[in-house]
């Protein structure tokens, strides 16, 4: 059964979250294969931080050679994504999106955005990473939502509607926002978000909002 072992250690709501990722992490997305996808949840899991005195190449200098499921340069898009999203400018988000697509690059964000808490939390609490679901093989849905706008972040997004900028930035991305949304409840503030004190949580709210702060500043969130 999957998620069995981190189960003994969160609540159930943030271990029904992982599992609705998992159920739809193989399967086709709207602009990438299910084979693909597991292709990319893979390269999440081989990125990793460089040594200063290892910069990674250039994007431009990447050629659009397949290298499994993915071209060299898709892989290099994903580490960038995964591991050094701040380096991400807006003539770096231009030249990935003249190349990928601004579907495919958002669909491929919001994977990571998915895969790597998950991997983190298990790696937080000493437990062994899930392991990958199968791919399954079929047609990909080529779905962009109606209603997109410019103008809340790089790539084009639902419109806010009250909402915190960040719960829409993938929006393009539809399926795979959602259900990144749905592990930010669950891992974050679960159905008390609207309340000032939380009491489900063992950290209180202002602990809560001070790690979160603390880590958007290290990982110099654009938001």
């Amino acid at each position: 059964m999957a998620f069995q072992e981190i189960s003994r250690s969160v609540s159930e709501e943030i271990v029904n979250s992982f599992k609705i990722v998992w159920e739809y992490l193989g399967q086709p997305g709207d602009w990438w294969s299910g084979p693909q996808r597991i292709e990319i949840a893979e390269e999440i899991r081989r990125s990793a931080p460089r040594p200063l005195w290892d910069r990674p190449p250039p994007l431009a200098d990447l050629p659009d050679t397949l290298n499994g499921e993915l071209t060299l340069f898709e892989q290099a898009v994903v580490e960038r994504v995964t591991v050094d999203p701040s380096s991400i400018d807006q003539v770096t988000y231009g030249h990935i999106v003249e190349r990928l697509g601004e579907d495919k690059y958002a669909e491929l964000a919001s994977v990571v955005t998915q895969i790597v808490p998950i991997d983190h939390l298990h790696d937080a609490l000493g437990i062994k990473r899930e392991e990958l679901p199968l791919a399954v093989k079929g047609n990909i849905s080529m779905h962009r939502p109606a209603g997109l706008v410019n103008g809340i972040g790089f790539l084009p997004t639902l419109p806010v509607d009250g909402l915190p900028h960040v719960a829409v930035s993938l929006s393009l991305a539809l399926a795979d926002n959602a259900r990144r949304m749905l592990l930010v409840r669950a891992m974050y503030s679960g159905q008390s978000f609207g309340d000032m004190i939380w009491t489900h949580r063992s950290l209180s709210r202002p602990q809560v909002e001070l790690v979160a702060a603390r880590t958007s500043a290290l990982n110099e969130c654009f938001y």
